[in-house]
């Protein structure tokens, strides 16, 4: 696959015509992180939009020992354009959970896309609508849910998001996720995501390998669990 073909492929360019592609592909810098790698970290300068080609990466907010999972993005996924937008350092910290492929636009170059193609800016708007209106989504299952419905809320968006379907009817989310990780994603205790889980793999909801992966079998039990 070319750069542009890959490039068409991501929401963010996907408006633009074959020539701007190649305008864009030419202002592009390719990096790979390995596992457990900090892309961008908390605080730092926001100088370059970071757009994942291949692999996954969170972001999350690292308080001393306590960290908060806020997203996990793979192909076809940015992030960093806040920084650019309003000046301000990194909000978050984004680290590679397997290798992952970039491409880096930087600061300057990125306006210049905006200037030139107008088309970006579009996409860009509706990409951060999108968040928005998951964030408010996120925002009403914590003040509504206890603790086994925002773990099945998110069991259901992480299969839905980065799963495939298996021979047995089951749906198996290709990340490793412990448990601590589930506790920084639905903002609870290991102890009680350590209850909730035993409670969904007793019932056969889901189950889990040795490799922390997990596979989703009942979607509407988990469903009706977030009603």
């Amino acid at each position: 696959m070319s750069l542009n073909q890959a490039l068409a492929a991501i929401p963010l360019f996907s408006e633009l015509a074959d020539e701007q592609l190649t305008l864009v592909a030419g202002y592009l810098k390719r990096r790979t992180f390995n596992e457990r790698d900090v892309i961008v970290k908390r605080d730092s300068p926001g100088d370059a939009l970071f757009i994942i080609v291949a692999g996954k990466a969170k972001v999350s907010y690292v308080e001393e020992e306590d960290e908060t999972i806020i997203a996990v993005l793979s192909a076809g996924d940015f992030f960093g354009e806040l920084s650019i937008i309003d000046g301000e350092g990194r909000s978050a910290d984004v680290s590679a959970v397997e290798q992952t492929e970039v491409l880096i636009l930087s600061s300057t170059d990125f306006r210049q896309c905006l200037e030139t193609m107008p088309g970006i800016a579009f996409s860009l708007l509706k990409e951060i609508a999108g968040r928005l209106r998951r964030s408010t989504t996120w925002i009403r299952v914590l003040s509504s849910q206890d603790v086994y419905g925002r773990i099945a809320q998110q069991l259901l968006s992480l299969s839905d998001t980065h799963g495939t379907e298996l021979p047995d009817g089951g749906r198996r989310i290709n990340l490793r996720l412990t448990q601590n990780d589930l506790a920084g994603i639905v903002g609870a205790s290991r102890e009680s995501v350590n209850k909730a889980m035993g409670y969904f793999k007793q019932k056969n909801y889901i189950a889990v390998d040795t490799t922390y992966h997990i596979t989703v079998y009942n979607r509407d039990a988990l469903q009706k669990r977030c009603q």
